[in-house]
């Protein structure tokens, strides 16, 4: 694997170029960014350490050198495992690879890369081929020596091909794909709210009102497209919630316990436990704080 410890995020090398890298580092246990989705194909690559990394119902241990792809309007989030995680985002817009005559290449596969219809298996793992594409894209990025622009197009360009070799995981109709968007769409809104609202009492007849759904398909219709049901969804959000406030030293077991809606402490440090292969007062200490 490339030395790639000299390349990190400064600013965008050109606003109109297609493509935008940078490095995200992590020294403290527990969640990097909330789960979320975006139209836009995104890859991870890791560099350093280990980590959990949601993507819709499938969770994937990584650890160095795997690479992690996020399908279009596919909800994503990631858990730090160690004292030094280090991984590179790339985020892309295909249609960056279009030429202005069209022909039928870019008919049969960009287009519809590009229009999100083609699915990628989410883990590319001891993979030399795509690794070695993925490094040569940061290297240029970050080098930025004259025609990098025009290397980089030619290195997705290859990384496209092993990828839709060897990794793909299902092609959409477009119909497939509206209904896809329609329904994250449509629980969006429940998500953001249950983000802002973890610590009250939230009930499942609730939610699925705001769904106009029962609460059979509701919860059905949810586990399928977060990977949880709705009260492991809430508990696993309250658990990282309490983990942070744990590790900032401010908040005791039972404090944290009460503030993320917690009201059983012993129910509490068992699902902290469940979530985190460790008790809360372990991960208090990662505060360096008694």
């Amino acid at each position: 694997m490339k030395d790639l410890s000299n390349y990190y995020y400064k600013e965008m090398p050109n606003e109109n170029f297609f493509v935008d890298i940078f490095e995200n580092c992590h020294k403290e246990l527990g969640s990097t960014f909330e789960r979320h989705w975006h139209e836009h194909l995104q890859f991870f690559y890791f560099t350093i350490g280990e980590a959990i990394l949601n993507c819709s119902h499938i969770q994937i241990k990584v650890h160095t050198g795997d690479l992690v792809i996020i399908n279009s309007n596919e909800l994503h989030d990631c858990t730090n495992l160690c004292c030094n995680l280090k991984y590179y985002i790339i985020r892309v817009d295909l249609e960056f690879l279009f030429s202005n005559q069209v022909d039928t290449l870019q008919t049969k596969f960009l287009i519809p890369l590009a229009q999100n219809l083609i699915l990628f298996k989410n883990l590319v793992r001891d993979d030399k081929n795509i690794n070695s594409c993925i490094e040569k894209i940061i290297v240029e990025y970050f080098e930025r020596k004259l025609g990098y622009e025009l290397a980089i197009k030619g290195y997705f360009y290859d990384l496209i091909v092993n990828l839709m070799r060897n990794y793909v995981e299902e092609i959409l109709t477009q119909k497939q794909f509206d209904d896809r968007i329609n329904n994250l769409a449509r629980f969006d809104d429940i998500i953001k709210y249950i983000e802002n609202n973890y610590y009250e009492k939230i009930k499942l007849e609730e939610l699925a009102k705001m769904a106009n759904m029962s609460t059979y398909y509701f919860v059905r219709s949810f586990k399928q497209i977060t990977g949880r049901s709705p009260i492991d969804y809430i508990n696993k959000l309250r658990i990282d919630k309490a983990f942070s406030l744990l590790k900032g030293g401010k908040f005791n077991v039972t404090e944290a316990a009460l503030d993320c809606g917690f009201n059983d402490v012993n129910y509490f440090s068992r699902l902290f436990k469940k979530y985190n292969k460790m008790s809360p007062s372990e991960a208090k200490k990662l505060s360096g704080k008694k």
